[in-house]
Formats: structure tokens, sequence, C-alpha cells
């Protein structure tokens, strides 16, 4: 089952590598640009107190190289926060499923479940090794030195990605929503993960890089104060994440009979077309 999972979601990845591409050429491009404004708001504050800038070129670099090493989390908070978003985006296209050939196996529940409990672990595996390779990427080894900043990071990192990777395959829904709205008869479970959690995981780390912007020493003392949320995101975690899986075990609530369903509609039309039967 690891193996099955992990070549299916590989298999998954390469179909979706170019898409992936362009989603990190964006976050680049985006990343720079929103640094470079940050700096320039940075040299307007100093030009204001000092009452101008440097003149000489030298001189211009060894001032922008002093504000971005003394302003180190302002851009550590931005970048991990883009970051969350180019993986919320990868994530997405890479939703839990089961390869179809096993909803015709003779499989039970468990093994079918292992299976996919597999699946998001390496999905949450891979999303954390793009995590940690494009942070060293942006600034090495240096922030990842601070004990008590990287607990609280780290933590709300996993907590994110394990969010963002229960994102159940919709099957057909969408379709079978617009063609024959009737016969979706149940929302799925794992809405309460995908909407109220991610919300509240994403709010939960804009307040952390924000405080890391106002609070730079970050001590212990100050990450004793994110247990609350690591509890309850604990409890989050243990209470939905099999429920949300259990949704793909069932492969007529994924795929509904569109084509039946238009027929049967079309008939029960036509019946009430007909005129009634003269007695």
């Amino acid at each position: 089952m690891k193996k099955l999972a992990f070549y299916h979601l590989m298999l998954r990845f390469r179909r979706r590598l170019p898409l992936f591409l362009i989603y990190f050429a964006g976050y680049v491009i985006i990343s720079v640009f929103i640094l470079n404004f940050a700096v320039a708001q940075f040299l307007i504050d100093v030009y204001r107190k000092e009452g101008g800038l440097p003149r000489t070129y030298d001189e211009r670099q060894a001032l922008i190289t002093d504000l971005v090493v003394s302003n180190n989390f302002v851009f550590v908070c931005i970048v991990m926060l883009l970051l969350l978003g180019l993986l919320w985006l990868i994530s997405r296209k890479l939703p839990l499923s089961l390869p179809k050939a096993l909803y015709a196996c003779p499989l039970n529940e468990q093994e079918k479940l292992h299976c996919l409990r597999y699946y998001l672990i390496w999905k949450c595996i891979c999303l954390l090794a793009v995590f940690f390779a494009i942070s060293f990427g942006w600034f090495y080894v240096s922030f990842f030195t601070v004990t008590p900043f990287f607990a609280v990071q780290l933590s709300l990192t996993i907590f994110t990605l394990i969010a963002f990777s229960l994102n159940p395959d919709p099957g057909n829904r969408r379709e079978a929503l617009k063609k024959c709205p009737d016969i979706v008869t149940e929302k799925s479970s794992g809405t309460f993960v995908n909407i109220y959690w991610s919300a509240l995981l994403l709010l939960e780390n804009t307040v952390f890089y924000s405080v890391l912007i106002y609070n730079p020493d970050f001590t212990w003392a100050d990450a004793a104060w994110w247990i609350p949320a690591f509890l309850l995101n604990l409890y989050i975690a243990k209470r939905h994440v099999t429920p949300v899986l259990k949704i793909m075990l069932d492969y007529e609530k994924l795929y509904f009979p569109i084509e039946d369903a238009e027929s049967m509609i079309s008939a029960g039309q036509a019946d009430t077309a007909l005129p009634p039967a003269e007695s």
C-alpha cells in the first residue's frame, strides 16, 4: 500500500508538473516584487529621518544590506506567508483519491483506508520538503537556528499542510450539480477541514508571523502562548482526519450516474408532457 500510494501521488505530480512550475514562477515574481517594495519603504523611512540617502553606490548597497539584516524577520514573514499560498495551490491539484482499480478489487475498508493514509502522509512529506527547500533557498539556515521560533513554526506548518492536504477528490460532483442537481443530496464532510480549519490555521500563521515582526526576540516564554493553539489543532486533526478519508471509500458518492439520471429526468418530463388518456 505504501508503494501504491507513493506511485499514485507521483503520477499525479508528474502530470501537473508544468502547472506547478508556473505557480512557482509566479510565487518568485510576486515575492521579489513585495520584498523590493518593503526595502523601498525602509529606504523612504531612512530618507525622511536622515534627510537624504548616501550618494555613492557602495554606501547605498551597505545601507540596503543593513536594512535587510536588521529587518530579517519582516522578510521571513512575507516569504513564508506567500509560500503557504503556493503550497495551498499545489495541494488543490493533488486531491486525496484512490486508484479507480481499487474500487473493483476485493479489499476491505481498512485496507483502502490504509492506502489513503499513506497517500496523505506522502503528500504532506512532499509539501513539507518543498517548504523547507524554498525556505533554505531564500534564507539558508539563519532563521532555523532560533529554536523557539522554529518549534512553533514547524508545528503550525505541519498542521497547515495536513489541513491543505485533506481535500477529497470531488469526482464528478461539479458536473452532477450542473446537469442533475437533484442527485447530489449530501454535502461533503470535508467542508469543515477545507474551509474552517484551513482558515483558522492561516489566521494563526498570520498572527504568528505578525508577532515576529514586532518581537524578533522570540523566546520560549513567547512560544508557550501557542500551546492552546497546538492542542486545539491536535484535537481537530484527531477528530476529522479519518472521517474525511472515509469519504473516498464509497465510489457512488464520488462518481454520480449522470447519464442514467438524465435519462430518468427526460423520461419523467416526457410522461408529464403526454395528454391524459381519454376514457
